[in-house]
């Protein structure tokens, strides 16, 4: 057990597991197992074995070198959603994994550091069910159709929205948003704060 199969591997002591070299260095070879288990042997001295020990430390290092490359792709990925890099969204990367409220349909762009940012889309005709914001403050910025705000007590506040507008909600306001057009309406809605995105509830606040 002291010395190399032909096939440049050995069995390892511990577990029973494969060893295969995964370096060399000063005359000696190091074979490791899949359960990180390691030994130390002389190289090879005829070319055949040396060559398949060199063999196994070149691909060793080619899956080392993908592992990496994966790795840093995933880092940079995570720096970008918590908002740490640049990036481009474009709609196609929008997603619905984020708080719905019946009525309506929100696709989540940028959610990062206290920042949410996504489009929502309203039918003709049809009222969001009533919810909150929790801590968050918004701002709805109307792309294209009607939207109608109703909020403050009992409901009875009505902000009607043409495209262009912007409506701004405090946080914890109840309210619901509608679409008396024709047409599908589709806003931006941008909201700053910490927790719950979206709190749905029975009906409006007293």
């Amino acid at each position: 057990m002291n010395e190399l199969l032909d096939d440049a591997t050995r069995e390892c002591r511990e577990c029973g597991l494969p060893m295969t070299p995964v370096a060399e260095e000063r005359g000696r070879v190091t074979l490791e197992c899949a359960n990180r288990h390691r030994a130390s042997l002389p190289v090879p001295s005829d070319a055949v074995s040396r060559e398949r020990v060199r063999s196994w430390i070149a691909r060793r290092g080619a899956q080392l070198h993908i592992q990496h490359e994966r790795w840093e792709a995933e880092e940079e990925e995570r720096r970008a959603m918590e908002g740490k890099e640049p990036r481009l969204i474009r709609a196609r990367d929008r997603h619905r994994q984020t708080g719905q409220t019946a009525g309506m349909i929100r696709e989540e762009a940028v959610n990062a550091d206290g920042l949410w940012v996504g489009v929502v889309r309203t039918e003709p005709g049809r009222f969001s069910s009533w919810h909150h914001h929790g801590a968050h403050r918004s701002v709805i910025y109307v792309i294209s159709g009607q939207v109608q705000v109703e909020c403050g007590p009992g409901g009875k506040t009505m902000l009607q929205a043409r495209p262009g507008d912007c409506v701004y909600l405090p946080p914890g306001e109840i309210h619901r948003e509608g679409n008396g057009g024709l047409e599908e309406s589709e806003i931006v809605v941008i909201r700053s704060g910490e927790g719950e995105l979206v709190v749905n509830v029975a009906g409006p606040a007293a």
